[in-house]
Order: C-alpha cells, then sequence, then structure tokens
C-alpha cells in the first residue's frame, strides 16, 4: 500500500521549496485527512464561533468525537481486512477491479452500518433534537466510507485532486455550518457539517473512479474468506483503535462532565491535550508514507527477490543490509518525530494557559512520541504479514493502558495520559522485538510461508473438487 508514498517522494525529490510543501501538503490529507480535518473542527468549537450557544459547541463537539472514534472502534478489524484485499488487488496491477471492490464494499457495509448508526444514536442521543440525530447517523455513516477511500486512495497518482477534494469538502462543510445557523439554528450544525463530509467523499469517489477505472469482479465469499484466513489481522484492527481510545473512554465516564441532554461525556482536561498533541504527531506521519515505508519497502523488495535468484550468502548479504536498514529507518523516524515533540513541550511551557496542564501534557506528548515509533513498526511487521505478532504487541499495549487508567482513574497517583505513554512503551518494546527477530529470520520464514501457501492452495483446490456435482 506504499504507491502514493513513490508519488510524493517524487515532488519532494525536485529539491525546491515548493514540491517539498506540496508533498508534504498532500502527505497530510493523505495520513490524516479526516482526522485532521475533525480535530481543527473541534479546536475551532471550543471557541465561541458563529454566535453559537455554550451547549451547543459541545454536544457537537462530543458527537464529532463519538463518531470519529466509535467509526474505527467498531470497524477497525473489518478496515484491515478490506486493506489486505485491496493491497492484493494492487499488487495484481488490477486497479480497475481494486475500485469495483471498493464500491461493492462499501454498498454492502450500509447494511450494517446504518442500523449501528440508528442503534448509537438512540444509546447516546435519545434526549437531543431530531436533526441533531440525523446529523450523527449521516456522519456515522460517511465518516466510515471516507476512511475507506482513503485507503483506496493510496493507489492514486493524481494526489493533487485529492487535496483539492478535501480543500473543498471542508468549505463546505464550515459554509453548510453557517448557513444552518443562520437559517435554522443550533441543532442542525453536525447535519450541516456531515453533509459537508458528503460532497468530500463524492469529490473523492469521483477522483478515484477517473484515476483508477472499473472492472467487474466477482467478490462472493471473497471477504469471509480473508477474514477466516487473517484471523489475527482482524483482531488487530479492533484491538489497535481500542487500545487508542480505551484510556479516554475511561476518563470520560469516571471524571468527565455529561454533555446537554445526552449520556455522553467528555474530561475537556484531557481532551483537549489529546487533540494538540495527535496535531504534533501527524508531520511524523508524512515522514512515514514518503520516506520510511518507501525505504523499508525497496530495501525489503530487493531481499525478497533474492530469495529465488541469488546463492545463499548473497541472499544473507541482502538480509543483513534489510536489517541495518530498518534500525535506520526507525532512527531517524524516532529523531524526526522527537524533534516536533520538544517543539511542543517548549510552546506548552511557555503557554500561559497549556503551562498550567505539564503534568498531563508531558506523558501525554511522550506517548506521541512512542505511537509514532510503534505504528512504524507494526505497518513494517505487516510487510512481512507477521501479523500474530502485531496481535500481540496491539493487545500487550491496550491491556496496558486500560488496566493503568482504570487504576488512575481515582485519585492522582496515575495522571492522564500515563497509561497510555506506558502501555504504547510496552507494545513498542514487544514490536521491536518481534520486528528485529522476523527480519534477522525472514529467510527462513519466507520459505516456510511458500510452503504453507502452496499446501492450503492444494487443500482448497481438493475441497472445490468435492464440491462439483457428480
Amino acid at each position: 500500500m506504499a504507491g502514493i508514498g513513490f508519488e510524493l517522494r517524487k515532488v519532494a525529490s525536485l529539491g525546491n521549496a515548493r514540491g517539498v510543501f506540496q508533498a508534504s501538503l498532500s502527505g497530510i490529507m493523505i495520513v490524516a485527512g479526516p482526522w485532521l480535518i475533525s480535530i481543527l473542527t473541534i479546536l475551532l468549537f471550543q471557541q465561541p464561533v458563529m454566535g453559537i450557544p455554550l451547549e451547543f459547541r459541545e454536544l457537537f463537539v462530543a458527537s464529532t468525537v463519538y463518531t470519529y472514534s466509535l467509526s474505527l472502534i467498531l470497524n477497525g478489524g473489518f478496515h484491515y481486512i478490506f486493506t489486505r484485499i485491496l493491497s492484493d488487488y494492487l499488487y495484481r496491477n488490477e486497479p480497475g477491479k481494486a475500485f469495483a471492490y471498493t464500491l461493492n464494499y462499501m454498498v454492502k457495509s450500509n447494511l450494517f452500518l446504518i442500523p449501528l448508526a440508528f442503534f448509537l444514536s438512540v444509546l447516546f442521543l435519545s434526549g437531543v433534537s431530531k436533526l441533531h440525530q440525523a446529523g450523527f447517523i449521516l456522519l456515522f455513516v460517511v465518516i466510515n466510507h471516507i476512511w475507506i477511500l482513503m485507503l483506496t486512495a493510496s493507489a492514486m497518482k493524481r494526489f493533487n485532486q485529492l487535496l483539492f477534494g478535501f480543500i473543498l469538502g471542508m468549505s463546505g462543510s464550515l459554509l453548510l455550518m453557517k448557513a444552518a445557523m443562520e437559517l435554522i439554528g443550533s441543532e442542525a450544525l453536525l447535519l450541516a457539517y456531515a453533509l459537508g463530509q458528503v460532497i468530500l467523499f463524492t469529490i473523492v469517489f469521483i477522483y478515484l473512479k477517473q484515476d483508477m477505472g472499473w472492472e467487474k469482479v466477482t467478490v462472493k465469499g471473497e471477504f469471509y474468506r480473508y477474514m477466516k484466513r487473517y484471523k489475527y489481522l482482524f483482531a488487530t484492527g479492533f484491538l489497535y483503535y481500542g487500545a487508542l481510545w480505551i484510556d479516554k473512554m475511561i476518563y470520560w465516564f469516571a471524571k468527565g462532565d455529561v454533555i446537554g441532554n445526552s449520556i455522553m461525556r467528555l474530561y475537556p482536561s484531557y481532551d483537549i491535550i489529546v487533540y494538540l498533541t495527535n496535531l504534533m504527531m501527524i508531520p511524523g506521519l508524512v515522514f512515514f508514507v514518503i520516506y520510511s515505508e518507501t525505504e523499508f519497502y525497496m530495501t525489503l523488495k530487493k531481499f525478497l527477490n533474492s530469495l529465488s535468484r541469488k546463492p545463499y550468502h548473497e541472499i544473507q548479504a541482502f538480509r543483513s543490509v534489510l536489517v541495518s536498514t530498518n534500525k535506520h529507518i526507525l532512527r531517524e523516524q524516532f529523531g524526526f518525530q522527537a524533534v516536533f515533540t520538544l517543539l511542543f513541550l517548549v510552546i506548552s511551557v511557555n503557554h500561559p494557559q497549556l503551562s498550567l496542564q505539564m503534568r498531563i501534557i508531558i506523558p501525554t506528548a511522550l506517548g506521541i512520541l512512542m505511537l509514532g515509533l510503534f505504528i512504524c513498526m507494526i505497518n513494517f511487521l505487516f510487510y512481512i504479514e507477521q501479523y500474530k505478532y502485531v496481535l500481540i504487541s496491539t493487545a500487550l499495549f491496550f491491556s496496558c493502558n486500560s488496566a493503568l487508567a482504570w487504576i488512575g482513574k481515582e485519585g492522582n497517583l496515575i495522571t492522564p495520559g500515563m497509561s497510555s505513554l506506558l502501555g504504547v512503551f510496552a507494545g513498542t518494546i514487544c514490536a521491536g522485538a518481534f520486528l528485529h527477530y522476523s527480519l534477522k529470520n525472514l529467510d527462513r520464514i519466507m520459505f516456510t510461508a511458500i510452503t504453507k501457501g502452496q499446501l492450503r492452495d492444494i487443500r482448497e483446490h481438493n475441497l472445490e473438487k468435492l464440491k462439483l456435482p457428480r
């Protein structure tokens, strides 16, 4: 799935400021487009804007946070399996079928997403206006489809169109929200925002169709077969997003404030810091997409090509290069993110309001620093299909974070952000050990996987023969 990273790398390597800026801005939209839009909107609504009463601003922020977080937690495993299938289509150079599969997935997922959105709106928003509930339902469905489109967009070549789509979608949301406020009232704000996201979805969808084409694809039972075959990957999708959000949710319901007439809760003392530190992570993600991931991919490809073409001593040499390159990439990734972490901490210390929250800011910022490294490691493990190791590492992250947050919700012994820092630190150590071991033994792992794959194909072929009519 590193395709668009190579396109951005070409632009960034032109050697001028325009190329770097263009690649960076496009990279931001690709790695964090929907997420960035949501955070900026939430931060905007923390301030008195457009004459919106405080109660409606809080309700809008809570609904947006719950929509985005639950869309990932409840669908993460499905998104991971979708990505696995999509990457196979792209590997076989079938972009038309990849797009057709994307469309098929989104249409069928509505059978699950729409009832789920209605259930969540009744669960959390039974005491608020019908217009707001409609906005919640629409936003939940469309944001899940935008996540899917962004996964497919990794195959795009014309990334400038993607950037234009996000700018237009964000602008549309703001204009529609302003119009809704003037013509209807505050209760229509979330619906207007959701309609802006529909505009974004439509633009990106059209550009993807033009870029990738469309070719008929047969998908009967394919998703289930992948889900069964990649069960560790499927479970990881849920655990990973659960690990990111579990401590926030514990603090919401242990120490948070009830929002309006809903049963939703938020804990602003921690939430605002989380939003700000997540923005700090975006440059590191862009660096990963443009440089770290593409460098690892190219080195890995050279090693894999050597397995069938080179003598064993040369295979070992390529493996050694892969191991050393991996170490170099991880050091660069960590160092790059550390610069922005340090910058954020310096700004926070000198900010009149943030300086009062340093007990929360420091562990939260360091947790984001470690999370960037963790993401890098588990993506490299994904590349070599060590899904079980990723699941173990993610489960460790989730377990430590949830246990320590549960302890920390009473008293001040463990401050907010500390549980996430310790959890992701444990997960990173675990993932790093697994990655080092896997790369050191990658030739053996690959040959074993090939043998297992051949045996599985033979078994599946024989089962298909048994199903044929006699």
